[in-house]
């Protein structure tokens, strides 16, 4: 089957406009702080409220998307994304506002195992190249959150929010009428074992599922090292090199445009050399680049930024292929533990890393995240290469 870039253009457009509302809520509450009086520690909490329901869920999304024909799923979790985003807004007390980052949470978590799943199989052959084609969607929904909500919000202030409803409920209805073409590929293209999982999936037994553990343990490494660097490069900049708050977010802006870039890249490179040797490619390429980051100056410190966003996002469509390919007939619950619970467990890696910056400085932080990539790359050794996995999806 070729791929069907009609269809990956309409999931990753949908996945763009999903992830929106994720880049969306830091900027939300900011707004909201003073007029709720809240205390960081509240702040925090609907962060997590809103991080538990999107990300640590996905996998029980997963498992439905699996059980049974759930497509309706990608309509509807673009719409709830951007039904509880709007509702922040127009929240009247904090509790009302938690309820609603719930909501937009579960959204998001609607949204990336289904249509993951059906972005594979618009994927045809190149798996890799469709799937970094959905994933950069992602990437660049998350980018234009922060610019979106202060958009919206400065054209009608906290009301503004409802500009997320306006247009996350346009794109529902484009991919609600986009289901039977969407449909249609899962069809065709996805061959005997993928209607399996799309129908009821397969018993997973706990000698099959080592090398998934061990792919989401290499994907919690990344996800430590990527929102370690996300949080903690303004803070080294504005607080401990003194810079101004504009040059401190331009490099973070650099770093997340680094990840397109990376993105692009990286599944059509898995798809000509294979996908564990690019996530070991990754891994190692990222531990010199943190090595050298607090150690240099200049413009050279802004190659290093973009190079380590380059290389650090570059794997994340690769590792969710990786995981269906583990478990091709349950793509659901492979795309929901890569895509969610391994992502969303980032928080682990910065409270960590907090910890360290608060006991021992900023930059003992680049320091210790050194340590993310090493692990992930001894781990990366153990993956199972493109024979290993031939012979699973014959035994299937």
């Amino acid at each position: 089957m070729k791929m069907n870039k009609k269809v990956l253009g309409l999931l990753g457009t949908g996945h763009a406009i999903t992830d929106i509302n994720q880049g969306a809520i830091a900027m939300f509450l900011a707004f909201l702080q003073p007029v709720f009086a809240l205390s960081q520690t509240q702040v925090g909490l609907a962060m997590l409220a809103f991080n538990l329901s999107s990300s640590i869920i996905q996998p029980i999304f997963g498992v439905i998307s699996d059980r049974v024909r759930a497509i309706w799923l990608i309509p509807l979790g673009c719409l709830l994304a951007g039904l509880g985003m709007a509702l922040t807004g127009l929240s009247f007390n904090y509790g009302t506002l938690l309820g609603a980052a719930l909501l937009s949470g579960l959204g998001v978590a609607a949204y990336h195992p289904e249509g993951s799943k059906f972005a594979r199989f618009a994927s045809g052959s190149l798996k890799g190249t469709g799937m970094s084609l959905f994933s950069v969607g992602g990437n660049i929904g998350f980018a234009a959150g922060p610019v979106l909500a202060s958009l919206f919000y400065g054209l009608a202030g906290l009301h503004g929010s409802v500009g997320f409803l306006v247009l996350n409920g346009i794109m529902a209805l484009f991919l609600w009428a986009g289901i039977p073409t969407i449909a249609a590929v899962g069809d065709y293209g996805a061959g005997s074992s993928a209607r399996r999982s799309s129908s009821g999936g397969v018993r997973l037994d706990a000698r099959a599922m080592i090398p998934v553990v061990l792919l989401v343990m290499v994907v919690i490494m990344r996800s430590w090292v990527h929102m370690g660097l996300v949080t903690f490069l303004p803070q080294y900049y504005v607080h401990y090199l003194h810079q101004g708050g504009a040059y401190a977010a331009a490099i973070t802006s650099i770093f997340l445009l680094a990840g397109v870039f990376g993105t692009l890249a990286g599944g059509p490179a898995a798809d000509r050399w294979g996908l564990k040797t690019v996530i070991i490619g990754s891994m190692a390429m990222t531990i010199p680049l943190l090595l050298l980051f607090s150690r240099l100056s200049g413009v050279w410190v802004t190659v290093a930024v973009f190079l380590a966003g380059f290389a650090v996002i570059s794997t994340f469509s690769v590792t969710v292929v990786l995981g269906q390919e583990m478990l091709p007939n349950n793509v659901g619950l492979a795309s929901g533990l890569m895509l969610g619970f391994g992502i969303g467990m980032g928080g682990v890696g910065t409270t960590l890393l907090g910890w360290v910056a608060d006991r021992w400085g900023l930059p003992m932080v680049f320091e210790v995240m050194i340590i993310f990539p090493v692990l992930g790359l001894i781990i990366a050794f153990f993956l199972p290469g493109s024979s290993a996995l031939a012979r699973r999806q014959s035994a299937v």
